[in-house]
């Protein structure tokens, strides 16, 4: 995973911690703060700084910006908007958040903590990660051949391109025994080290909560 971070987001604290996840850039970036895996443009406010940025028309100006200008913007606001011990209508903070949710159609994602918008951040990279790797590049191909199809199965996996997914197969004989091994069996197919083969477990073992 990679981000690009702006420059002016360096005192925040963040790039310390992301470093642990992304491969990181730091430069300006002509809108939002953080750009995970070329895709998500996040716009990062502490509860305070939203609050400031409603009064001085800041916000719905940089909203204009990321709709026009971001193909899938999102805005991160870091703490509670209604306890930051300024003196501040709620009815406006909540006037804001439903016209950047509705009427510019802007996701608004909460946070506790720095600790928490970094947690936020990674699983955003993952998951874009996984819906770059499983639906866009897969198109339209469906191939008719068995094992083709269980190589088409396998390159649905994170970081697995045509040729891991043969070397895969070669090495497990089914798509089934690759799907059903351990991290430390994958890792003993050339190309896989540990990263791959955790993100690869990662995505076979998630557990999706029934809804509702």
């Amino acid at each position: 995973m990679h981000v690009i971070i702006d420059y002016r987001e360096k005192s925040s604290g963040l790039q310390e911690l992301l470093a642990a996840h992304f491969n990181i850039a730091v430069k300006k970036i002509p809108y939002g703060d953080y750009l995970i895996n070329d895709r998500i443009t996040v716009e990062r406010k502490t509860a305070r700084d939203f609050l400031i940025s409603i009064i001085d028309l800041r916000l719905f100006k940089q909203a204009v910006s990321l709709k026009k200008y971001c193909s899938n913007p999102l805005l991160l606001i870091e703490g509670n908007p209604y306890a930051t011990g300024l003196d501040f209508d709620q009815k406006a903070i909540k006037g804001a958040i439903l016209s950047l949710q509705s009427s510019w159609q802007i996701p608004i994602i909460f946070s506790h903590s720095k600790e928490d918008s970094v947690e936020i951040l990674v699983m955003i990279g993952r998951q874009v990660e996984v819906v770059t790797n499983v639906v866009h590049l897969r198109g339209g191909y469906r191939p008719k051949k068995l094992k083709n199809r269980q190589l088409y199965l396998l390159q649905g996996l994170p970081d697995v391109g045509p040729k891991l997914a043969h070397r895969l197969l070669d090495h497990f004989k089914s798509a089934f025994r690759v799907m059903s091994a351990t991290i430390e069996e994958l890792m003993e197919v050339d190309g896989v080290g540990q990263t791959r083969a955790r993100r690869i477990k990662e995505v076979l073992d998630y557990e999706n909560m029934p809804s509702g």
